[in-house]
């Protein structure tokens, strides 16, 4: 009977701490003018954020900031929900201008993408044959170079970003995408196409292109060089930035320090963010891990760099300039019938 109580009290206090842990995560800190709540997904770079609240750049900003977990494909619906779950929450740009018309469509209140952060450049496509060539920075704005695309096959998955990446190419190098042999492909599918050779070249994200690397394979177009990137930044709804605009250009402000906090002494200053990971996440991160899985993104660390880089229409990933090029996928694969309005920077 003494046995049964205590496990009875065990299960009990278990299930208390796993509560609290939840409603931690999940419950949005009571609003005042001043507080904001901010949607997150446990990845390497979004954790950067934790540091707003530990090292006290919220308080310094005049700002509250709380924290709300969430699987990544849930924060644009909980932001579009208009609810109280959250104010704001982080976004793909590509996404966001892919969904755009459905999204928004006789929405007196839409969601706006208010300002980029930071992009992901780390994948690519891959290939297990040596007798294909990796094209160079130059081949990839090079329309003589760009016509070898012509002759393999390729996998990639339809509407994804690496699809996107694609089309991109083939418009440097005046080929018309329906002239190249692209096959629609799940990403994890890529690898095992290429080793039985329904495919020559299959996108590729890091855990993808780790794999074909150790199977003897290598990275034929890097979404780096191409010019390609997907972007980052802060989603929420319009009413909430027309009511609460200065606060969330202070957390814009909060974000770059979180970011320049880790960079400054990455092994010294990246304990809370792997901490969060910790307990978030489904990957594990070592040290070496969480430093590799960056090195695939490019986070600005102030407004300078974001605008040189991003904001700039001559930046290496210009937020314009993408932003044309997956409006004219979507009207050219007849995905949408017209372009999406492409949203204007907070700060800028």
């Amino acid at each position: 009977m003494k046995i049964r109580r205590i496990l009875a009290i065990v299960i009990a206090a278990v299930a208390l701490a796993t509560a609290a842990i939840f409603f931690a995560n999940h419950v949005p800190a009571p609003s005042t003018p001043n507080s904001l709540t901010v949607a997150i997904a446990p990845y390497q770079d979004l954790a950067m954020l934790v540091n707003a609240h530990s090292q006290g750049f919220d308080k310094k900003e005049g700002i509250s900031v709380h924290l709300v977990t969430m699987p990544w494909e849930d924060i644009l619906p909980s932001v579009a929900s208009g609810g109280s779950t959250v104010d704001v929450g982080f976004g793909s740009y590509v996404e966001y201008l892919t969904k755009y018309a459905k999204l928004n469509a006789n929405n007196p209140d839409p969601v706006v993408f208010i300002e980029p952060l930071y992009v992901y450049r780390g994948g690519g496509f891959v290939a297990l044959s040596s007798n294909i060539a990796p094209f160079t920075k130059a081949d990839l704005s090079n329309a003589v170079a760009l016509q070898r695309l012509k002759q393999y096959k390729i996998g990639a998955q339809k509407q994804s970003l690496y699809d996107m990446m694609l089309y991109s190419v083939a418009r440097t190098g005046s080929i018309e995408p329906a002239q190249l042999r692209v096959y629609d492909s799940p990403m994890n599918d890529g690898l095992l196409a290429l080793e039985n050779g329904s495919l020559d070249l299959a996108a590729a994200g890091l855990p993808q292109i780790t794999e074909a690397t150790k199977r003897g394979g290598h990275l034929v177009i890097s979404m780096d060089d191409a010019g390609f990137a997907d972007i980052t930044g802060f989603i929420c709804k319009r009413s909430t930035l027309q009511k609460k605009r200065p606060q969330l250009e202070s957390l814009v402000r909060v974000w770059f320090k979180s970011v320049d906090y880790v960079y400054t002494d990455m092994r010294a200053n990246s304990h809370d963010s792997l901490a969060y990971l910790a307990q978030t996440a489904a990957t594990k991160y070592t040290y070496e891990q969480y430093v590799a899985a960056l090195a695939q993104e490019y986070l600005p660390r102030n407004a300078s760099e974001l605008e040189s880089s991003v904001l700039s229409s001559d930046g290496k990933y210009s937020y314009g300039r993408i932003g044309k090029t997956v409006n004219a996928y979507l009207v050219g694969t007849r995905l949408t019938n017209a372009p999406a309005p492409l949203p204007e920077p907070m700060l800028k």
